[in-house]
């Protein structure tokens, strides 16, 4: 079971921080705006941002007069505000309110004769923003080290870096009272950072695994997983894919008691995003499983004895019917658990993954490739059998062709065996019937546009033709129609199912844009196929139409390794720097996040099952992260 902390997440000087900048950006939509670096010690927030065109930047130089900046949250010393004015450039201080009152607390008693002392990291932006309040002179303590170089010749005034740990101060404060230092202080720590260590250490008693989640750099995030993790089991992590990785090899249980908590810089959104992912990742590993041994149990019912020839056959689909990801039976068992709760749709899940991997086997053949699912395709197979032949013609394909449409009909084999006393088969083999429909209207497309764009450079080819394929062949194929077939075997109504087609058709179109960019970009072993097949076989994609619609000149250069056989890696590497110099790459990558946001936006407005929704709100980060 996951648990939050009472308090915990960004404090209120992090959120007006953040909000600054997101309210610049609806005000003043035509102007640049930056942030003078970091605007928080979190890649999350600066990620979202950067999306929102506002950067973080290093150099003021790169500002004009008629640009935007925003301090940052950190605070900046006296000489950042003075450059600005000289320069005349507009900035609004989202420094946290509590780093202001320490700037103007140091400013004070240094130009009253105090010498001054930062408790904290040498290296911290705050800290070497304080600095800059009283002239750079103030001495810093991070270690016992530094203790040396107090005297008792001054008169000293020490606060804190806002992030700093009670017991680090507390220990210096005995140190100067043990010496007779001539001191003042003021205890600048921040107390919502207080809270949120309390608050997180009363629930790290109870739990039998904490999840602390915050940018690497975060000191305030750093200093709370120290604490935490002397109370229970803990793991600090400020990367998704990271995290992924680790639920993923790992056994968490219903009944463990798991809390999630962030420090003072990590919005509650990023947190929800982690416990998103875990709850998917953990459904999608048990469903896996069930999915696996239930397809095995079909794959040994196909297997007949009636004929050698056709029971190799069998024995070639079985072995390309397993190993397969499985995200579409997890679908079907999602879009059937909006209204039941046992395991009824795990056979129509068998069957569509049988449906994959027979429409998979004529993919292979169409595009001639040699590799599915890290094996050797059915052609490839029989081709090694037919090896000592004096000719091979085109009997490997043929056969591909026979085993793809047996897969296709054992399918159905798999529907009417287990459904057919139920109320809603009909509706079922209907639905079905039109994904498969789709999905060849889909795959005539998309091999159709590859010889017009061979045959005639100069074709007219409209991005909308790509989003067509992608909208037809994998959005519907591959994420519609499988969680809508699994609403209707539950019974859900027609106004429901359209209503999540609607919804979904953009992750699926995010989902393929995914592909596609991993298509080249991705390792082989990773994708488990050749990540040069895409450029041989001409496939458009949006990456393609991009630099032809819009930057001739790279697309120029493209064409003269897409259609190539046999790619060499340096030629994958040109052209991988083709679409980055082109943007090609770049706009990619944007409109699949669009589309995943729009996806993600209209699911948490859904009115479902809460533990549905945030499986599929985790499904969306998968796609997002994922590296195969």
């Amino acid at each position: 079971m996951i648990h939050f902390p009472k308090i915990y997440a960004t404090c209120k000087g992090s959120e007006t921080a953040i909000n600054t900048a997101y309210d610049l950006r609806k005000k003043f939509k035509d102007k640049k705006i930056y942030i003078y670096k970091e605007i928080l010690h979190n890649p999350y927030v600066i990620d979202d941002l950067k999306r929102k065109d506002i950067l973080c930047i290093e150099d003021l130089n790169i500002l004009k007069e008629k640009d935007i900046l925003i301090i940052r949250a950190h605070g900046e010393p006296k000489s950042t505000y003075d450059e600005l004015k000289r320069r005349n450039i507009t900035y609004y201080d989202a420094t946290c309110k509590n780093v202001i009152r320490v700037h103007n607390l140091v400013k004070e008693h240094y130009e009253n004769n105090y010498k001054i002392i930062i408790i904290g990291k040498k290296t911290h932006p705050e800290v070497i923003g304080t600095n800059g309040w009283c002239n750079n002179e103030a001495i810093i303590i991070e270690t016992e080290d530094d203790y040396k170089e107090i005297t008792k010749d001054n008169k000293y005034y020490v606060v804190c870096q806002t992030t700093t740990s009670e017991s680090k101060v507390n220990k210096f404060i005995d140190f100067l009272n043990k010496e007779k230092i001539n001191y003042e202080f003021t205890n600048t720590i921040c107390n919502a950072q207080k809270l949120i260590q309390t608050s997180s250490i009363e629930l790290a008693k109870n739990m039998d695994v904490m999840f602390v989640i915050g940018g690497k750099n975060s000191s305030n995030t750093q200093e709370l997983y120290n604490l935490v993790k002397e109370y229970t089991k803990t793991y600090y992590f400020s990367e998704l894919i990271e995290f992924y990785e680790h639920i993923k090899e790992n056994d968490y249980t219903e009944k463990m008691n798991i809390g999630f908590t962030g420090g003072a810089s990590t919005p509650k959104e990023q947190i929800n995003d982690y416990v998103y992912l875990f709850n998917f990742t953990n459904y999608y590993k048990n469903k896996l499983k069930e999915i696996n041994n239930e397809i095995n149990k079909y794959n040994k019912e196909f297997k007949t004895k009636e004929n050698s020839l056709v029971e190799n056959a069998i024995d070639k689909l079985t072995i390309m019917n397993c190993d397969g990801k499985n995200l579409r039976g997890c679908l079907i068992d999602l879009g059937y658990k909006t209204l039941h709760d046992d395991n009824y749709s795990l056979a129509l899940s068998s069957a569509y993954e049988t449906f994959e991997t027979s429409i998979l086997i004529h993919d292979d053949i169409i595009d001639n490739a040699k590799l599915r699912r890290n094996k050797k395709t059915i052609p490839e197979l029989y081709k090694d059998e037919f090896k000592n032949y004096k000719t091979q013609d085109n009997t490997p394909n043929s056969l591909g062709i026979c085993i793809g449409d047996l897969g296709f009909y054992l399918t159905n084999k798999i529907i009417l065996d287990n459904y057919k006393d139920n109320e809603n088969c009909i509706k079922v083999l209907s639905y079905y019937n039109n994904i498969v429909l789709n999905t060849i209207k889909g795959e005539i497309i998309d091999v159709h546009l590859p010889y017009l764009e061979k045959m005639d450079n100069n074709n007219k080819l409209k991005e909308q033709d790509i989003m067509e394929i992608y909208r037809l062949k994998t959005s519907w194929y591959t994420v519609i129609g499988p969680f809508c077939l699994g609403m209707i075997l539950a019974g859900q109504s027609e106004e429901k199912v359209k209503q999540m087609e609607q919804i979904l058709e953009p992750l699926g179109i995010a989902f393929q844009i995914k592909d596609d960019i991993l298509g080249i970009y991705g390792g082989k072993n990773k994708i488990g196929k050749s990540n040069t097949s895409d450029i041989e076989e001409f496939k458009q994609t949006i990456l393609y139409s991009y630099a032809k619609i819009n930057k001739p000149d790279y697309y120029k250069k493209l064409l003269k390794y897409y259609g190539k056989d046999n790619i060499t890696e340096e030629e994958l590497i040109e052209v991988q720097n083709i679409l980055d110099e082109s943007g090609s790459h770049k706009y990619a990558i944007e409109k699949m996040n669009d589309m995943f946001y729009k996806a993600k936006q209209e699911i948490i407005l859904l009115d479902i099952k809460e533990q549905i929704k945030n499986i599929l709100l985790g499904l969306i980060i998968y796609l997002e992260i994922r590296e195969k």
